[in-house]
């Protein structure tokens, strides 16, 4: 690797084919995470293919929904238990003006991301990633996934659900702290601090790490390095998969990919 090591923009080049561009982003609203913004649409001119985690065309909603459902008649209510769900409803309802009952047949992990979103600002219309995607249809650039959607819902149906419901206790029983964990990542992502994001994504993950983490690292760079010897492509993938020793710009470089911070 070549140049700094924290960016989030990542030139990649294999012999004499043209170069293609790795983007590391930020599933949030946040105007701060689109400082880079104006680069990122210059990765993506520079080449065919914008290529995203999965192609957002592929988005079943029906999908998701069967998936983030609760199964053989539990709810959420049943999984903490009446009481804890009462105390939830009216923290919920105080910090983040939710109704905690409209996720009661929902998986906790629903939940649990709805909120981490709702901590930081929501200033832009669509999030940084759908952003990218839009200006790349603007631009009439095909568009492809780095991973399936049915692969990405089968990792999430993966997550046993005695593990969700403790993250989410975890979460609104000290709301504190986990609202500066979530600032605390912001920030290292507008510093372009990719390994600040790893080492914080991973702790946050505990046992999951394996599933979230390496095994997709693994499958999409194995993926990136075939499309790359097709064409051109801008991949834009969640930043956290970027950096660390089992880290996507690490399995490239093994792969004999040139990598260069933009």
């Amino acid at each position: 690797m070549s140049g700094k090591k924290n960016a989030l923009i990542w030139k990649l080049e294999s012999g004499d084919k043209d170069a293609s561009y790795l983007i590391g982003t930020m599933h949030v609203k946040d105007a701060a995470a689109f400082s880079r913004v104006n680069d990122m649409y210059a990765a993506i001119d520079a080449c065919e293919v914008f290529a995203t985690e999965f192609n957002l065309e592929e988005a079943d909603h029906n999908l998701t929904a069967e998936t983030m459902d609760l199964k053989n008649g539990q709810t959420l209510q049943s999984l903490v238990g009446k009481k804890r769900f009462k105390k939830m409803a009216k923290r919920v309802e105080r910090e983040f003006g939710l109704d905690i009952s409209l996720f009661n047949g929902s998986l906790p992990l629903l939940l649990s991301n709805m909120l981490t979103e709702q901590i930081l600002s929501d200033d832009m219309q669509h999030s940084l990633d759908e952003s990218l995607y839009r200006y790349a249809k603007e631009q009439e650039k095909t568009t492809l996934g780095v991973e399936t959607f049915l692969e990405q819902m089968e990792i999430l149906g993966k997550i046993p659900i005695d593990i969700q419901v403790k993250q989410l206790k975890d979460m609104l029983g000290n709301l504190g702290a986990y609202r500066k964990h979530v600032r605390k990542l912001a920030k290292a992502y507008r510093q372009e601090e990719i390994g600040k994001l790893y080492k914080a994504t991973k702790k946050s993950m505990g046992s999951l790490r394996k599933l979230m983490i390496y095994d997709r690292n693994e499958r999409m760079a194995e993926r990136m390095v075939k499309m790359m010897q097709e064409t051109s492509c801008c991949f834009a993938v969640g930043a956290a998969h970027l950096d660390g020793g089992k880290g996507i710009l690490r399995k490239l470089k093994h792969s004999g990919i040139t990598l260069s911070a933009i």
